[in-house]
């Protein structure tokens, strides 16, 4: 999350990639229709600390937008967007700095900020571009697309339409790649670093949506 925990080494963050799926419709945004996400922790290889694949429900091309988030919130209905950002916000910890993962996250920004009632710790999470922080690495000419980057380090990327998993291990896995070898050059060594690079700082949650801290960790507040 944002704020003091920015200073933390990237050893100690939980770096969540974050990808979906969506579905185009005449004269309409698009709307997510599959969520997938997994979660490392800081620049040590091995497997996931967690992941999440959730198909979404999309509404009706005729049912009007959701209303702004209020408080009380009501519990998410099985099967809709914010049932899997809730999913996901269960594993969020809440002593544990953490960071999303984006691959040029504008649609993740502004759909993780539409459900941050139900996932105010997600949504309270700086943004990393992984894409931003590949190219501060290993420069082109040009900005190369996600699939190059993953090509340049031996990553072979299926034909035809991917799975929503492979693509969230793929971008975690070029992230990795990069903040190792960025750690490993003297390059970044904290979470601040890699915000100063390619993060984006999100606005912050309103209160009533924010979990109600422990007894003991209100004390010393």
């Amino acid at each position: 999350m944002a704020g003091d925990m920015s200073r933390t080494l990237i050893s100690g963050v939980s770096f969540v990639g974050l990808r979906m799926r969506l579905e185009n419709r005449p004269a309409q945004r698009p709307v997510p229709v599959e969520l997938a996400a997994m979660a490392r922790q800081g620049d040590r290889t091995g497997p996931a600390s967690w992941r999440v694949h959730t198909p979404i429900e999309p509404p009706d091309p005729a049912t009007p937008p959701p209303p702004a988030p209020s408080a009380p919130v009501a519990p998410p209905e099985l099967g809709t967007l914010a049932a899997a950002f809730a999913d996901v916000e269960r594993r969020v910890v809440r002593d544990t700095p953490h960071a999303l993962v984006v691959v040029n996250g504008f649609v993740e920004k502004a759909v993780v900020w539409e459900q941050r009632a139900y996932c105010p710790r997600l949504a309270s999470c700086v943004l990393l571009d992984v894409m931003g922080l590949a190219a501060a690495i290993r420069p082109a000419a040009t900005r190369l697309p996600f699939e190059a980057r993953l090509q340049q380090i031996g990553v072979e990327v299926p034909a035809g339409e991917r799975a929503l998993t492979w693509d969230v291990y793929a971008a975690m896995t070029l992230f990795q790649h990069v903040v190792t070898t960025g750690v490993s050059t003297g390059r970044w060594s904290t979470l601040d670093d890699l915000i100063r690079i390619a993060g984006t700082v999100p606005s912050p949650v309103e209160p009533e949506f924010l979990p109600v801290p422990d007894v003991q960790e209100s004390l010393f507040d």
